[in-house]
């Protein structure tokens, strides 16, 4: 109490009102304040980007390149018609002939079969990594939809504050105190309304997410607002989600590629039985003294003397082994992310839990007792603006928790997309 005491310069009442009064517009103005006649949700955000056609246009393309190769790989290769005509030098002697020839490609080794199977699982993967790349965008969305929130009751509690501090006022004016508000407090207050104006950035990143944004969209955004709860719910057991590790979308789509080169790999192995050109047709004779039809037939077949299909076997046995390994690794790093983001999540949980449990330490009843003691002359300011800036750094602090536990659980969500034991 003695520091209270001590005799130092004093600031006019007037110049003291008009700094926390011009405070208290300035955070107004920085904060934006909302008028959520209709908030925005999580789910219509999610919704409104994912549906927009560039995003479903996307996942139709590679769908479709997929499943034109299941067509390729479905269709015998097309017949061929030759004719062939020989005109001798002397018609008395010999006659005119006329070949005509209708062959196909025949394939009895099972390739062709096998070669749709992998186009199968090809699609299969495409599917999956679609899935993934689903999660990872709806996962940036979340994040930005839940920065704006975390910013929105940022600057709400900060507004609180100030609107606090403004009728504090009335009772500093009622005191000879010596100072004011010190310029810590004042810069820390500056400080806090001038990263309100980052609010609106994170805006602009959440709706640069849509189809081309119209102008006035950004403004209607930020008069709606956005609505949510930022804390998370309580993860699903650890064990639960490593067993289902397997339905993790990134890995089903390495898996299954794995899979279609395995069969592709099969298919070049059975080089030793060729596929053969198989021909049927009839010859024509037309001489000056007679004429005749005769069947013909022919039958091609490749000997491998000089090549048996090595390179191909080579490159489909060397994407076997890349796509392997690419799957461990995978495997490996996805299910250390799972263990590292699941046990943060719950530590933050917890720690958020731990400070509600310690706000009522700063609750709003201790700080009206503390403007009863300095009323009272039991306290000064500094001890009544502590109490003050203590639970405003306590609601301030449990949403950066929250924040940092939605994140986690946002990129938990990511990497347990389609899970299911």
């Amino acid at each position: 109490m003695a520091l209270f005491k001590k005799p130092v310069q004093k600031k006019p009442i007037y110049n003291r009102c008009y700094t926390l009064h011009s405070l208290f517009l300035t955070s107004l103005f920085f904060s934006l304040p909302v008028q959520a006649e209709i908030p925005l949700t999580e789910a219509y955000i999610i919704e409104k980007v994912i549906r927009q056609s560039s995003v479903q246009d996307w996942i139709e393309g590679s769908i479709n390149e997929a499943q034109s190769n299941i067509d390729a790989a479905s269709h015998w290769d097309n017949p061929t018609f030759s004719y062939a005509m020989e005109l001798p030098g002397n018609r008395n002697q010999n006659a005119l002939e006329n070949s005509y020839m209708l062959s196909q490609s025949i394939d009895l080794s099972g390739r062709r079969g096998l070669q749709q199977s992998a186009a199968r699982l090809r699609l299969q993967s495409v599917e999956a990594g679609n899935q993934s790349r689903l999660a990872l965008f709806e996962a940036e969305t979340r994040l930005r939809f839940f920065d704006v929130l975390q910013r929105q009751q940022r600057i709400k509690i900060i507004v609180t504050w100030v609107k606090r501090l403004a009728r504090l006022q009335k009772i500093i004016t009622h005191r000879e105190l010596a100072g004011d508000v010190s310029g810590y407090d004042l810069r820390r207050l500056q400080r806090e309304s001038a990263s309100a104006m980052t609010w609106q950035q994170s805006w602009e990143r959440l709706i640069a997410l849509w189809e081309s944004p119209e102008l006035g969209d950004l403004s209607i955004m930020i008069e709606q607002g956005v609505s949510g709860v930022l804390l998370p719910a309580t993860p699903a057991d650890l064990q639960y989600l490593l067993a289902a590790l397997d339905s993790n979308p990134t890995l089903r789509s390495l898996a299954q590629k794995k899979s279609a080169l395995d069969l592709n790999t099969e298919a070049a192995q059975r080089w030793k039985i060729p596929k053969f050109k198989l021909g049927i047709g009839a010859k024509t004779y037309d001489a000056t003294t007679y004429s005749d039809t005769g069947l013909l037939v022919t039958l091609d077949i490749p000997l491998p003397l000089w090549s048996q299909n090595n390179a191909e076997r080579l490159r489909f046995q060397a994407q076997t082994q890349q796509a392997k390994s690419e799957y461990q690794l995978a495997y490996q790093k996805i299910q250390g992310e799972i263990r590292a983001l699941w046990q943060e999540l719950k530590g933050l949980l917890e720690a958020v839990k731990l400070f509600k449990q310690r706000g009522q330490s700063v609750s709003d009843e201790l700080t009206d007792i503390a403007i009863s003691s300095y009323q009272g002359g039991e306290i000064g300011v500094l001890e009544l603006l502590d109490a003050y800036r203590e639970h405003r750094s306590f609601e301030l602090d449990i949403t950066e928790l929250a924040y940092k536990a939605r994140k986690a659980s946002i990129e938990l969500d990511r990497l347990t997309a389609g899970m299911k034991p």
